[in-house]
């Protein structure tokens, strides 16, 4: 896409001194890294979905598959044309039993969820998001379905009831184990070799690995728990082929983190894992780690370059060497301040980005990233307006800027299709909201 600069007639003497001061300040920005061009183009709703009612916290979600977007809430799974937003097909849970989680393989166009056994509600004894179900994202037509290990409420944080997908697999929680098995057939593909003396958690598949947390070691285990209280998180990663171990590591590295703490996957390739220190605590770090395992330096969530809470840590999106995320910074009076930022995974210090000096936004919050097709893809905020930054990764240049429509309800994520934003909101589950809105060049 290219940026119009639309300039206004007014005498040859005029335009030329335009043009020069023009070619001065493209010159000056090309050299400044953080200078960015304020012409804006400005971007039109191209089609709505009509408002969606309120719904409960938990199996929410969207994805765009092909040319469906599927959006996911606890009582539906809905997909929609994303050429126009009608409504293609819609996946209802039988009786009382609500979605739990929802993840997808938007390459393989399948989405899998667990959700409560048939008919069941979540509080029927050992019915809790006790099944599998995958779905064809282009027409909601069932695929297959399976079973999923009960979650013992004393291990629910590493151990939540959802499963994972990607490369062709649906990886999932089995008896103390991890499985694989076929994302559009259901059939069982290998069970990991998991390290001795360890209980998997969490996971995530990538096209070369499938990597997962691992509760390690302790014993301290006087009620003879599945896993000991003084048991420490660790990550592995498996042959997305086989379930060969390919390595396993201490998740801090020198630093124990207990298993129970408040820990997810921001990537599997490469392996990035955003981890509190212990519990719910704000302390904590982004571990990444190479292709054979060997840690990289944490990036702590706090630094000189400002604050990683927790409500943004899983904003961040990584490419092959670096992770880019928006840390808040406290300025006079108490205001707050972001400034997205490029971190090095293999240093774990800032690229560009991360001083208050060095703004790539123009002062807007960054509310939602895309990382495609090498653009990176900022949808901010300056107040009440909504804009839509595309930057270069590898400077933090500004390509293009477009100025979107005043009534833009935040985000949960955004897409690219057909030159066209679309923006999905899920998580704003205490008010009626619309699943999704595209967005197009006036």
């Amino acid at each position: 896409m290219t940026t119009h600069v639309h300039e206004r007639p007014s005498g040859r003497r005029t335009a030329c001194r335009t043009a020069r001061a023009g070619a001065v300040l493209v010159a000056l920005c090309t050299l400044l890294a953080g200078c960015g061009l304020s012409w804006a183009e400005d971007m039109d709703v191209a089609w709505d979905t009509p408002v969606d009612r309120r719904a409960e916290p938990q199996g929410e979600g969207a994805w765009l598959s092909g040319d469906t977007l599927v959006h996911s809430r606890f009582d539906a799974v809905r997909g929609y044309d994303a050429s126009t937003g009608e409504r293609r097909w819609e996946y209802a849970p039988p009786g009382r039993s609500a979605v739990c989680h929802a993840t997808a393989d938007t390459g393989a166009f399948v989405l899998v969820l667990t959700r409560d056994a048939d008919g069941a509600s979540a509080s029927a004894k050992g019915k809790a998001c006790a099944t599998v179900v995958a779905l064809d994202m282009r027409n909601g037509r069932e695929l297959w379905r399976g079973t999923h290990s009960a979650t013992d409420p004393g291990s629910s944080r590493l151990r939540p009831p959802e499963a994972s997908a990607g490369a062709g697999l649906a990886v999932l929680p089995k008896d103390d184990g991890l499985s694989a098995v076929d994302v559009r057939t259901g059939k069982p593909r290998w069970k990991a070799a998991l390290p001795k003396g360890c209980v998997p958690g969490r996971s995530a598949v990538a096209a070369h690995r499938v990597a997962a947390l691992l509760a390690c070691g302790g014993t301290d285990n006087p009620w003879g728990d599945k896993v000991p209280r003084d048991a420490e998180l660790h990550v592995a990663a498996f042959s997305p082929a086989t379930g060969a171990l390919l390595w396993s590591a201490p998740l801090g590295g020198r630093t124990v983190i207990p298993w129970d703490t408040s820990a997810a996957f921001v990537a599997a390739e490469p392996v990035v894992v955003a981890a509190s220190s212990s519990g719910d605590s704000d302390i904590g770090a982004y571990y990444s780690f190479g292709g054979d395992g060997r840690p990289n330096p944490p990036i702590d969530f706090s630094g000189s370059y400002g604050e990683i809470t927790r409500d943004s840590r899983l904003t961040a999106v990584v490419d092959d060497t670096r992770l880019y995320v928006a840390p808040r910074h406290r300025v006079r009076n108490s205001r707050l301040q972001f400034r997205l930022t490029a971190f090095d995974l293999a240093t774990g210090s800032p690229v560009w980005g991360g001083t208050l000096d060095d703004d790539r936004l123009d002062g807007d919050t960054s509310d939602e990233l895309l990382l495609q097709d090498g653009e990176l893809t900022a949808l901010a905020w300056s107040r009440d307006e909504a804009r839509l930054h595309v930057l270069d990764p590898a400077t933090g240049a500004r390509r293009e800027l477009f100025d979107l429509p005043d009534d833009v309800d935040l985000a949960d994520a955004i897409f690219t299709h057909h030159h066209r934003l679309v923006v999905a909101r899920y998580g704003a589950y205490q008010h009626p909201y619309r699943p999704f809105t595209a967005y197009a060049r006036d």
